[in-house]
């Protein structure tokens, strides 16, 4: 929520299972690029997959709130 302020108050307002599976997934990702970032030697081509990963898993949560 703190990533998508624009739509942070849909969000909020009706939880259903399929944004907690999105949540769960963008968590999951966001923590794997953490560790990635704090790597020695930096991964670079994982560090680009998983944030296309959160990019992808952001726009699919537009997509579902503009479509509800």
């Amino acid at each position: 929520m703190l990533r998508l302020p624009d739509i942070r108050e849909r969000l909020s307002e009706q939880p259903t299972e399929t944004l907690g599976e999105m949540f769960e997934s963008y968590a999951l990702a966001a923590d794997a690029l953490d560790r990635f970032h704090k790597e020695t030697p930096r991964q670079e081509n994982l560090i680009a997959e998983y944030s296309e990963l959160c990019r992808e898993i952001e726009q699919e949560v537009v997509s579902y709130c503009a479509g509800r």
